[in-house]
């Protein structure tokens, strides 16, 4: 499967704050009922991608929105021609978006609320609800001035739960577990936890944990979320609880 992918993210992460030193103490959750529908959101910075507080079309709760669709249009992306190009090489639509540089587009949103997250749990209540490149959400953390970062994500159409290293604008898979329950249009609950000390983290979904990884050093750094490329999703809420478990 997918193990290393590029992007060209890293700049313009450049301009986003450094992280500061100290962790929140208490827990902290934005549910965007503060936010305006149809303006940009406040809560969030975000640099890439096409992001926005809009509603889940079932009731009028603001939620924050990134709108996937926007991506091929400003890129001519065909995917009916990346369809055939995948199907040349042996892979399937997602293997393809993963596997190429052209396709590596992150959209991303990092949380202004929450300076610097060391320890403890990040969750995020989404659906994805679109998307023909890419079914693709996640949580960021471990997020530095420089554009390095972590992420959890989820990709629906793979039924995979995957954990990546973003370092210079590079892609790595750290870790990807497969047969993980998950449908388009679906809330969903994606949550990451990470121990005291910061070196060993937990992924799951719904409740369930799926992933486990040993880093190689503490994390330190700024939480938010990311999609991929023309994937569509909507974030009902986002948690960071310094104390959670």
């Amino acid at each position: 499967m997918r193990k290393t992918v590029s992007t060209g993210i890293a700049l313009a992460m450049l301009l986003l704050p450094a992280a500061a030193s100290a962790q929140t103490s208490t827990a902290v959750t934005e549910d965007f009922t503060e936010e305006r529908v149809g303006a940009a959101p406040t809560s969030f910075s975000t640099p890439i991608g096409w992001w926005s507080i809009g509603t889940n079309g079932v009731d009028t709760k603001p939620v924050l929105f990134e709108d996937g669709t926007r991506y091929s249009a400003a890129t001519q992306t065909n995917s009916l021609a990346a369809q055939a190009q995948a199907q040349a090489q042996g892979q399937n639509l997602h293997q393809l978006s993963d596997s190429s540089a052209a396709l590596a587009y992150y959209p991303i949103a990092i949380f202004n609320k929450v300076p610097n997250f060391t320890q403890g749990t990040i969750v995020t209540r989404f659906a994805i609800v679109g998307g023909d490149l890419d079914t693709e959400a996640g949580i960021i953390f471990n997020y530095q001035p420089n554009g390095d970062f972590l992420t959890l994500r989820l990709d629906a159409d793979e039924s995979s739960l995957e954990l990546y290293q973003f370092t210079q604008g590079q892609a790595n898979a750290l870790s990807i577990v497969e047969g993980v329950p998950a449908g388009l249009a679906q809330w969903h609950e994606l949550q990451v936890t990470v121990a005291p000390g910061g070196m060993h983290l937990t992924g799951g979904l719904d409740g369930l944990t799926y992933l486990q990884a040993d880093l190689t050093a503490p994390i330190s750094g700024q939480v938010g979320t990311l999609t991929k490329t023309d994937s569509v999703n909507v974030f009902d809420s986002f948690t960071v609880d310094p104390n959670g478990q």
